[in-house]
């Protein structure tokens, strides 16, 4: 169990690397986007959003739910992430994460 939790923890860190390097270089925006920007609930996190959105892709996210690799939450924010095109901003609050801890 802990080996697959490490496992993809680890995935979600290379999506993000990806996603954030596939993102490209854009003018400067005057304000943050709201998802860099906002606190998250208790019950969410840029990996675990990043984390849904690779098993939703491939994976079974009903038995990452029950054995609490991602949130119910985080299934959520995951399907409206990918329908509104901004895994690549969930990417660098993940990798904003990463760093702090």
């Amino acid at each position: 169990m802990r080996a697959r939790a490490s496992l993809a923890v680890s995935i979600v860190a290379i999506v993000a690397l990806a996603l954030t390097a596939c993102a490209g270089v854009t003018d400067a925006a005057p304000s943050p986007h709201p998802i860099l920007a906002s606190e998250l609930p208790s019950d969410l996190t840029a990996r675990g959003v990043l984390l849904a959105a690779v098993l939703l892709a491939d994976g079974d996210v009903e038995q990452a739910v029950a054995d609490g690799l991602v949130t119910p939450a985080e299934v959520d924010e995951a399907i409206r992430a990918i329908e509104a095109d901004e895994l690549d901003v969930w990417a660098q609050r993940a990798e904003t994460e990463l760093a702090e801890d």
